[in-house]
Parts: structure tokens; C-alpha cells; sequence
């Protein structure tokens, strides 16, 4: 049986079990119609937080300044937590304010900015530690994220009801855990549970999309590959080492290695679960599983200066999962497992370079997620109780402050965005994705309606399946989205007359399709239904569902 092991580390590799089922999965990937997008036409939406950490150099940092209070604008839920709906990814934000994040429960989401209502999701084909991905968004409203199906998908709002649009996808063959970036050229990068980093092109001149080249390290990839402005790739891996790529030229040549850097461990005790971040400087910073905050010279990858207060404190691995936030002054911020976020900053000698923590701030229990740096000069970061920290750096003196504090019901792991007019998002293993703003806030929901995301069993015939079913009710219709655990899904749409729903769904892909229609119970505490109608081959099909908030 698959499972994860109690006490396993956020970002460990899925089973061996799950090769049988991601090989079905490749043999189902393929272009969707629809077209794609040229090398020119990617770039990152002009928003304020389009990526993973804001930039393709991961600094981490906003020019905007964010709230003062805790004070909820909104608060949007999956309806599960932890494995089953927890949110592990980043929010990141789109170019007309949408913010898309990714589940556990392998629903990815866009929503709504003003009331953290849903616009449109998109199903992948598992439910359960589904989506680690966080999403890229380029300036064409474009959504690009890998999920745990193996699939990396490029989407856009659906022209009618809710499910989003393939543009394209490419399945390569296991989980991703990594959230992507591009190259000036136009080429995907993202790591994969192969060990590998991919490169690859969208698709252009009526070809598919492709894998460019590819690099193999030795080592689980969870860390995110970071871009400069000259098209290098820096990358980390498990197996200890940080790798400066130039990538080629031509689809099938080499990559290059301009150089590596190891830690001299691999795995818990020295590999790198975090993204490097790029500083104007010529300075690559990454921390370590053995609790050391490394400087690397970007043109050698040989160290300028290393930070290692949380290997002091007594964490020597899987000590820092904490991807930096870079300062405009140099200063560097980054979390430990130790519980203490640390500003630091180089001092310099006659002879040689170092670094000292100019301030720092205690937590109280460790931190996976990394720090948001506001253009105020606020630090927003999260520790694993699921407290939510605003922290105020010292007027005098070596200690922060907390500003205010927000406490979920979930560890956190996911870091926060910061949008143009100051609100701050943020997500929680318990299932929800929170909004804070100092005065806005959102209309109140109304409990009785169906728009939310639903789960239940599914009856075709003598099978039984898992269902996942994401509705938004508004003036008498629903749109929706059905996703079966077995794979199939699709879209479905209603109608309400009191408290009856008449249906139409469609399960599968557009070459063999299953077409049904139904009628439905609904109250906000379930909807009960039957269906009847034929699968792609004209055979009849029918059954019934049961589905609860």
C-alpha cells in the first residue's frame, strides 16, 4: 500500500508504487487542442507576485508594503485538510489580480481577489499529496505548474463554466515536486522525482510541446531552479551538490555544467530542499540540510562566506527548508528549523568574508516555509504550528518584533504573496487559503449556496469510485467540475429549481468521452443524485452519487 510514514518530512519522494499508474498516465498525455504559445510570449505576467518568490531570481522580496494587522479580508477552503485538501504551494498572482494556488486534494484553483471565490479550477488525476507545484503566470494570463500526475500543465480561463483550458501539457513519466521557471529563450525548466531537470519547449510551429535537454543529478529534486538575466540555471538537489547549467543551444545537445558546489552531505544531512536566490552582487545563496547558509560566487560556485547558527543550535539536518528573501542593502533572511529567523549580513576582513546575524527572532517552533520581505521592511513568515508571523525588525538591538500574528489550524508550509493593493495571501495545511487586509473586506457567503468544493462516492454500474466536485451556484445555475480518483474528469452544468438540480456532465477525454445527465437533492449539507447516458463506445451507463461539503 501507498502511504506516507507519520513524522516524514513535507517533501519526501512517492513510493515506487505509483510507477504502474504514472506510466497509464504518460500513454494519456498529449497536446490539447487549443494552441500554444511562442518563445516570445513568455515572460512573467506584469503582477506583483507571478512565481514561486516573486521573480525567476527567488529573492523574495516586494516593493509593496502590506497589512499592519491581522485583519481577514477573506478566507477560501478546500473542505479537507493535510493529505486530503491541505495547501502546500505558494499563492501566486495573476495579471488581473487572480490569485492560483494548487491542493492536496489535486484541485488546482483561480481565485476570485475581492472575495476569494472560485473563477475556475482545474482537476489532475490524483487527490492526495497531489500539487507541491507553485504555479508560473506569464503576461498572456498563461498558468504553467507540474503536479504529482506527472503532468506538467499549461492553462487559461475557460471560455464558458468553470474548468480551465488546457493550452498544452506534457506528461514525463513521475511525480514533480518543483515549481517551474523560464529562460530568456523561452524553455520550461522544472525538476522532476527522476532526479532530473528538464528543459522544455512550448509548443510552436504546429509541434507539440518537447523536452529540450535534460540534466540528471543524484538526488531528489525539490528545490526550484532559479534563472538570470543570461539564461543560466542554477539548480540543487539532494544529493548535496548546487549546479550552475548553461543550457544548449540546439534540442539535443549537452547542457553544459559551469560549475558545482558540494556541501560535502547528502539528503537530511547536507542536501538542499530550498531554491538558490540570485543577488545583484554576483552572490548565489541556498541553505542547507546541514543547517549552513552558503554564499557562492555565481562565476565559480566556490564559497564567499557560509552562516551556520542553526547547525550550532543543534540542527544538522533537514535544517533549513527556508529559501531565502534578499534585502536591497545585502541583507539575507531566511528561516531554520531551530524556530529563528535570522537577518544576516556579510562583514568583511583584510584577508577574507563572513557573516553575522545583525537580528533575529524567535518563532517558537520550527519553519518550513520561507519569508516574504515587504517593501517596509515587514518580514512575513510562518512556523510549523500554523502562526502566521508580521515581524518588525529592530529599532536597536539584535531582536525582532512581532508586529501581529495569525494562527491557522495547519502547519504551514506555503509562503505568502503580496498583492498590488496590500492585501497579503497566504495558505495553511488545514485547508484554507486566508486574505489579510487593513480595511477591506469581503461580502459575507451565503451558507445555503452550493459553491464550494464537494467529496463523495461515485456509483457507475457495479463500480464504485472516490469523487472530488468543485460548484459555483449563481442565479439558479451551477458549473462545475467532476474528478473521479480513477482519472476520469470533466465539467458538469445545472440548473436549480428549489432544491432539485437537473444536470449534464461530460467524464474523459474528447475522443471517448462518457455524456451523462441526471437530477440531484441539494442541501448545503449534501447533494444525492442519479445519472444515466453512454460512454464513447454507445453502450448505456447509469448510477448515482453522494456528495458532502
Amino acid at each position: 500500500m501507498c502511504r506516507r510514514s507519520e513524522g516524514e518530512s513535507r517533501r519526501r519522494p512517492e513510493p515506487a508504487c505509483l510507477a504502474a499508474a504514472l506510466l497509464v498516465l504518460a500513454l494519456l498525455s498529449a497536446l490539447t487542442p487549443g494552441g500554444g504559445e511562442s518563445a516570445e510570449g513568455v515572460g512573467p505576467a506584469g503582477s506583483p507576485w507571478p512565481m514561486y518568490r516573486g521573480d525567476l531570481r527567488r529573492t523574495g522580496r516586494s516593493e509593496l508594503a502590506g497589512p499592519r494587522t491581522g485583519r481577514l479580508r477573506w478566507v477560501f477552503s478546500t473542505g479537507r485538510a493535510d493529505k486530503d485538501g491541505g495547501i502546500e504551494t505558494d499563492p501566486v498572482i495573476g495579471p488581473d489580480g487572480t490569485v492560483y494556488l494548487g491542493a492536496n486534494n489535486g484541485i488546482f484553483y483561480a481565485l476570485d481577489p475581492e472575495t476569494g471565490g472560485v473563477r475556475w479550477v482545474f482537476p489532475t488525476r490524483f487527490d492526495a499529496f497531489a500539487i507541491y507545484s507553485t504555479p508560473f503566470v506569464d503576461r498572456q494570463g498563461i498558468v504553467y505548474f507540474g503536479a504529482k500526475d506527472g503532468s506538467v500543465y499549461a492553462l487559461r480561463a475557460p471560455r464558458q463554466g468553470i474548468m480551465g483550458q488546457v493550452v498544452w501539457s506534457i506528461n514525463l513519466g513521475t511525480t514533480i515536486e518543483t515549481s517551474p521557471a523560464f529562460t530568456p529563450d523561452g524553455t520550461l525548466v522544472i525538476g522532476v522525482d527522476d532526479w532530473a531537470y528538464y528543459g522544455i519547449s512550448p509548443p510552436r510551429d504546429r509541434k507539440g510541446p518537447e523536452v529540450r535537454w535534460r540534466f540528471q543529478t543524484q538526488g531528489t529534486l525539490i528545490s526550484s531552479p532559479a534563472v538570470d538575466s543570461g539564461g543560466t540555471v542554477y539548480v540543487a538537489s539532494m544529493d548535496g551538490k548546487v549546479y550552475a547549467l548553461d543550457p544548449p543551444g540546439q534540442a539535443g545537445e549537452p547542457v553544459k555544467v559551469r560549475w558545482t558546489f558540494s556541501s560535502g552531505g547528502r539528503d537530511d544531512k547536507g542536501g538542499f530542499e530550498n531554491a538558490p536566490v540570485i543577488g545583484p552582487e554576483g552572490t548565489l545563496y541556498i541553505g542547507g540540510n546541514d543547517g549552513i547558509l552558503y554564499a557562492l560566487d555565481t562565476k565559480t560556485g566556490k564559497p564567499k562566506w557560509t552562516f551556520d547558527a542553526v547547525a550550532r543550535s543543534g540542527y544538522r539536518t533537514y535544517a533549513i527548508f527556508s529559501s531565502v528573501a534578499l534585502g536591497k542593502d545585502g541583507t539575507v533572511f531566511f528561516g531554520g528549523k531551530n524556530g529563528w529567523l535570522y537577518a544576516v549580513q556579510e562583514t568583511r576582513g583584510l584577508f577574507s568574508s563572513g557573516a553575522q546575524a545583525v537580528w533575529r527572532y524567535n518563532l517558537g517552533a520550527g519553519i518550513q516555509s520561507s519569508p516574504l520581505l515587504a517593501g517596509d521592511g515587514i518580514i512575513y513568515l510562518a512556523d510549523e504550528r500554523g502562526t502566521l508571523h508580521a515581524i518588525r525588525p529592530p529599532a536597536s538591538g539584535d531582536s525582532g518584533a512581532a508586529l501581529w500574528k495569525f494562527a491557522t489550524k495547519g502547519m504551514v508550509i506555503s509562503s505568502a504573496a503580496l498583492a498590488a493593493d496590500g492585501t497579503l495571501y497566504t495558505a495553511s495545511m488545514d485547508g484554507k487559503a486566508y486574505a489579510f487586509h487593513d480595511t477591506k473586506a469581503a461580502p459575507p457567503v451565503d451558507p445555503a449556496s452550493l459553491s464550494r468544493t464537494w467529496y463523495g462516492q461515485f456509483r457507475m454500474g457495479s463500480k464504485e469510485d472516490r469523487v472530488t466536485a468543485v460548484l459555483v451556484e449563481k442565479s439558479g445555475s451551477v458549473a462545475g467540475v467532476v474528478r473521479l480518483k480513477s482519472g476520469l474528469r470533466g465539467p458538469v452544468e445545472g440548473r436549480l429549481q428549489g432544491a432539485q438540480a437537473i444536470f449534464r456532465a461530460t467524464l474523459g477525454e474528447p475522443e471517448c468521452a462518457i455524456r451523462l445527465t441526471g437530477s440531484a437533492s441539494t442541501s448545503p449539507a449534501a447533494i444525492e443524485g442519479r445519472f444515466q447516458g453512454q460512454d464513447c463506445r454507445g453502450q448505456a451507463v447509469q448510477g448515482s452519487f453522494k456528495l458532502t461539503p
